[in-house]
C-alpha cells in the first residue's frame, strides 16, 4: 500500500503588487435627436403621477415613487442621484429600479427638458434611458404566480418581498416596514412572519384572492410569490433489522459536528442513535422526530457515506456527531414561518453548539433560478456562510418533468439527455447560492429489481447509464455563469416502462436508488431506498466532515476548495452529450463558450483518493490567506526538477481557489468583491511580477493563464464562481521553469461598506506524477517548501 502523508502547507511571497487598474468611462448611448429623446422621457415621467397613484398605499399621495428605468448599454448607477433619483436595484441587464420624491421628480424632469439645449453633468445617464415607467402588477408576479396563478382556496399564504431600501437599521427601512404593516392591518391581511436583512425584506401573509390582488398593486412590493414547495419524493426498501451488529460505537468526543436541517431524524434508529448529539425542532406544535422519512434517510448518508458499501461489509463506524434540526413539518413541507426565518434561527442555534457543516437537502420548486437575482433561501445561506465561516451543502433540486411546455414530450429515455439542459430543468432555490457547495446527482445503477430478477425480459430501461448524470438532476449555471452544481454524487436513477404504450414518461425507481436509513425501522424496515439530489448532497457532507476531522482548523473556504480540487468528470459524463450538441451549446448566443456537461455536473465526482492524505505520486499543497482590495499576491509553486523533467510522461497540476464574499440582491453583480487566480510561468518572481505591476501597466502587457492548450477550464469560465478550479496536463516540461499562482482581488465600487479590509480565501494545489516509477514527489516538494521558508526568512 502506498504510504500516505499529511497535506503540505505553502505560503505566499512577501511581494504584493497593487492591482493594475485602468480608467474606464461608461460609453454614451448615441441618440439621433437629443431634444426629442428628452421630450419623450419627460412625457413618460409626467404620466408617472397618474400611473403611480393607484399604487400608493393609504388615501393620499405621499410624494414617493418607485421608477422602472429601461436602459440600453451601461447605466452609471453610482451617479443617478445627480438627476434627483436614487438607485434601488438592478433587475436585469436592461431594467433598473430607482426611488424619487417630489423634489427629485422635479429635478429629473428639469434635466430631461434640457437635453439637447444645454450641457448637463452626467448626461450619459439620461441618454442611456429608453423609457421611464413604474413597476407594474405583472412585474410583481413571481415565476410560480405567473405559472400557476394564486392558490384555489378561500385563504392561502403568500411571500411578499418589498424593495430593500437602504439597510436593515436605516430609518427609511423602519418607515417602510411600519407603513406596510399598517397597510396590512387596514386591509385585514394577516401577517404570519417577517424577515428583515440588508438585501431581503420579506413578509409571509395569509390572504384571500381580493387581498392578493391588492398586494400586486402596492408600490413598495417588489415581488409576490406562492409559498415554497419542497418537492421531496422517495421510495422505500425493506430490510431485516436483525442484520446489523448489536453494538455500534459512538464517534470520538472531539469528532466533527454536522447538522442535518430537514424533516427531523428518528434518533432511535439502531444505525444512528450512537452518533446523535442533540435535537431541536423549529416547527410549531411538533417534536424533533421524523414523521416523513426524508431527514432520517439524509442523516444515514451523511453519517456513513456509502451505506450500500457499509451494508455489504456489515461494518458501521460513525466518525462524526449528528445534530438534528427539524425545519420541515410532518408532511415534509415548510411551516407557517418563512423558511428564511426558520433557517436563520436554526443555524444560529446549532452554530452556538459548535456545528461547522450543515446539510440542506431541500429545494423550492416554485423558485427556479431565472438568471437574474439570487433571492430567498439562497441569499440567507450566503449571508450565514460568510458570517459564521460554516459550510452549507445543498441539493440542486429534482426535475420531475414539465407540463408547460411538455418535457419530456414522449419518453424520458428517448429524450435523455437533451431535457437536462431545458429551461424548465434549471436549478431551484437555494441551489444558486454562491457561498455554499451545491450537489447534483449521477446514477450508479441502471437495472431495476425486475430487470435483475428477469434478465430475459425488457421491462424498464433507464435513461442514464452508470456514472452519467441522473435523469432528474437539475442544471445551472448560477449568477453570471458560475458553475452550479459544483460537484455531483450518487443520487440514484429511474427507469421508464418499455412495454406499455403511452406510459414511457412514468418513473420506476426500485433498485436504482440510494440505500439509507428508514425512519420506521421496526421489523424488516431497517433501510429505505431513495432517489434524488436530496441524497447526493449528504454524501458530500460526509466527505466534508471526514476532511474536517483530519484537518480541524480548515475554514469553510478550504473545505469547498479541497472537495472541488479533487473533482473530475468521468468518461461516461464526458460522452453524455454528442459532439454536435456540445458544439452547438458552446456557440449558441445564450450559452456562448460554455460547456454543456459542466452546466449539468460542474467539476464532476469527488475522487476520494488523495482527498485526505498525500502520497509520493499525488501531493496536495494548501494555504489560507487574506488579501486587500486592488492587490496581487504571488505563490511560487515548489515544483522539483523531477516533476518538470523533459522526458515525456503525463503530469498534472490542479488548482482551486475559494472565498465567501459579501452579497446584495439589488445588484446584478451580487458579490461585493471578486478574488481570482492565474497560473503563469517565468524565470523569477521579479520577471512575473512586472506583468501585474500597476506602476508599469502601460508599458507591459497583462498576463492570463499560461499553458492554455493543456487547461481543462478557462479563466473566464471559472472566474464567475466563488470556488474556482482548473487542471493542467503536461507531457514535457523544462527543469528551469518556475511556476507561479497569482491571486487578485477587485472590489465592486458599491461593495466597499460590505467588504472586509482583508478578505480571506483558500488556495489548494495538487501536483500529480503517477507515471514516474521512482516518484519521490512528496519528499522533494516538502524540501522545496523548507528551502522557500529559509529564503523568505533571510529576506525579512
Amino acid at each position: 500500500m502506498t504510504e500516505q502523508y499529511q497535506h503540505l502547507s505553502i505560503a505566499k511571497e512577501s511581494l504584493q503588487n497593487p492591482r493594475r487598474t485602468r480608467q474606464f468611462k461608461i460609453p454614451r448611448t448615441q441618440r439621433a435627436d437629443l431634444r426629442l429623446h428628452g421630450r419623450i422621457l419627460s412625457e413618460q415621467l409626467r404620466s408617472i403621477t397618474q400611473l403611480a397613484n393607484p399604487q400608493i398605499p393609504g388615501k393620499d399621495n405621499d410624494g414617493r415613487y418607485m421608477l422602472k428605468l429601461q436602459y440600453t448599454g451601461m447605466l452609471d448607477i453610482a451617479h443617478m442621484d445627480r438627476h434627483g433619483i436614487e438607485f434601488v436595484s438592478q433587475e436585469d441587464k436592461t431594467i433598473c429600479i430607482a426611488f424619487a420624491d417630489e423634489r427629485g421628480i422635479a429635478l429629473f424632469e428639469e434635466h430631461l427638458s434640457q437635453l439637447g439645449h444645454a450641457h448637463i453633468t452626467y448626461q450619459q445617464i439620461l441618454t442611456a434611458l429608453d423609457s421611464v415607467d413604474v413597476w407594474t402588477n405583472e412585474d410583481r408576479k413571481s415565476w410560480s404566480v405567473k405559472q400557476y396563478g394564486f392558490p384555489d382556496s378561500d385563504s392561502f399564504g403568500l411571500d411578499v418581498e418589498l424593495w430593500p431600501v437602504e439597510t436593515t437599521q436605516h430609518p427609511s427601512r423602519a418607515r417602510i416596514c411600519g407603513e406596510f404593516e399598517n397597510w396590512l392591518r387596514e386591509n385585514m391581511i394577516h401577517r404570519l412572519d417577517r424577515i428583515n436583512l440588508d438585501s431581503l425584506l420579506m413578509y409571509r401573509v395569509r390572504v384571500n384572492l381580493e387581498q392578493a390582488e391588492k398586494l400586486l398593486e402596492h408600490r413598495d412590493v417588489r415581488m409576490v410569490d406562492r409559498l415554497p414547495v419542497s418537492g421531496i419524493s422517495y421510495e422505500k426498501l425493506n430490510k431485516d433489522i436483525n442484520f446489523i451488529p448489536e453494538y455500534i460505537p459512538s464517534p470520538l468526543p472531539n469528532a466533527v459536528k454536522v447538522c442535518i436541517l430537514d424533516s427531523g431524524i428518528n434518533t432511535a434508529h439502531p444505525l444512528l442513535r450512537s452518533a446523535i448529539a442533540e435535537s431541536a425542532c423549529f416547527v410549531d406544535n411538533e417534536d424533533e422526530s421524523d414523521h416523513f422519512g426524508h431527514g432520517t434517510a439524509v442523516a444515514g448518508i451523511a453519517l456513513y457515506g456509502d451505506v450500500e458499501a457499509c451494508d455489504a461489509s456489515n461494518f458501521w463506524q460513525p466518525s462524526m456527531w449528528l445534530y438534528n434540526g427539524k425545519i420541515l413539518n410532518a408532511q415534509g413541507e415548510f411551516d407557517t414561518a418563512t423558511i428564511e426565518t426558520t433557517l436563520t434561527e436554526a443555524v444560529e442555534y446549532f452554530v452556538g453548539l459548535g456545528c461547522r457543516i450543515f446539510n440542506l437537502s431541500l429545494g423550492n420548486t416554485n423558485a427556479p433560478y431565472d438568471g437574474k437575482h439570487i433571492r430567498g433561501i439562497a441569499y440567507v445561506l450566503d449571508v450565514l456562510a460568510r458570517r459564521h465561516n460554516i459550510l452549507f451543502v445543498v441539493s440542486a433540486g429534482n426535475f420531475n418533468g414539465s407540463g408547460d411546455p411538455d418535457v419530456p414530450v414522449e419518453s424520458w429515455r428517448a429524450e435523455y439527455p437533451s431535457y437536462l439542459i431545458h429551461d424548465s430543468s434549471v436549478i431551484i432555490d437555494p441551489a444558486p447560492a454562491l457561498n455554499v457547495l451545491t450537489a447534483g446527482s449521477y446514477a450508479r445503477h441502471n437495472a431495476t429489481f425486475d430487470a435483475q430478477r428477469r434478465a430475459d425480459e425488457i421491462s424498464h430501461l433507464s435513461p442514464a447509464g452508470e456514472y452519467q448524470p441522473s435523469p432528474f438532476t437539475r442544471h445551472g449555471p448560477s449568477v453570471k455563469g458560475a458553475f452550479k452544481p459544483e460537484i455531483v454524487a450518487h443520487g440514484g436513477n429511474f427507469a421508464a416502462p418499455m412495454r406499455n404504450a403511452g406510459s414511457q414518461w412514468r418513473q420506476h425507481a426500485r433498485g436504482l436508488g440510494v440505500l439509507s436509513c428508514h425512519h420506521q425501522f421496526q421489523g424488516s424496515t431497517l433501510f429505505s431506498e431513495q432517489s434524488g439530489t436530496s441524497f447526493s448532497a449528504p454524501y458530500i457532507t460526509h466527505l466534508a466532515a471526514r476532511l474536517l476531522n483530519e484537518y480541524p482548523d480548515m475554514s469553510a473556504n478550504m473545505l469547498r476548495a479541497m472537495l472541488v480540487n479533487h473533482a473530475a468528470l468521468t468518461p461516461q459524463m464526458e460522452n453524455t452529450f454528442s459532439e454536435e450538441v456540445t458544439e452547438h451549446y458552446k456557440s449558441a448566443p445564450s450559452t456562448r463558450n460554455r460547456s454543456v456537461i459542466r452546466d449539468v455536473v460542474g467539476y464532476g465526482i469527488v475522487e476520494e483518493d488523495g482527498l485526505y492524505r498525500s502520497s509520493e505520486e499525488v501531493v496536495v499543497m494548501m494555504c489560507e490567506e487574506q488579501i486587500s482590495d486592488d492587490t496581487h499576491q504571488f505563490f511560487e509553486l515548489p515544483l522539483p526538477t523531477s516533476f518538470l523533467r523533459t522526458q515525456r510522461a503525463v503530469r498534472e497540476l490542479h488548482i482551486t481557489l475559494a472565498y465567501s464574499p459579501a452579497v446584495r440582491t439589488t445588484r446584478l453583480d451580487y458579490t461585493a468583491t471578486q478574488i481570482s487566480y492565474r497560473l503563469v510561468k517565468g524565470s523569477s518572481l521579479q520577471d512575473v511580477q512586472q506583468y501585474f505591476n500597476h506602476d508599469i501597466q502601460d508599458g507591459t502587457d497583462s498576463r492570463n493563464d499560461d499553458a492554455v492548450s493543456n487547461r481543462s477550464i478557462t479563466a473566464q469560465q471559472r472566474d464567475h464562481g466563488t470556488v474556482q478550479s482548473s487542471s493542467w496536463t503536461f507531457k514535457q516540461r523544462s527543469p528551469d521553469e518556475k511556476w507561479f499562482v497569482v491571486v487578485t482581488r477587485n472590489d465592486r465600487e458599491w461593495g466597499t461598506p460590505l467588504n472586509s479590509q482583508h478578505e480571506p480565501y483558500a488556495l489548494v494545489v495538487t501536483a500529480t506524477d503517477r507515471e514516474n516509477a521512482e516518484a519521490n514527489l512528496y519528499a522533494e516538494i516538502e524540501a522545496r517548501i523548507r528551502e522557500q521558508e529559509r529564503s523568505r526568512a533571510r529576506v525579512s
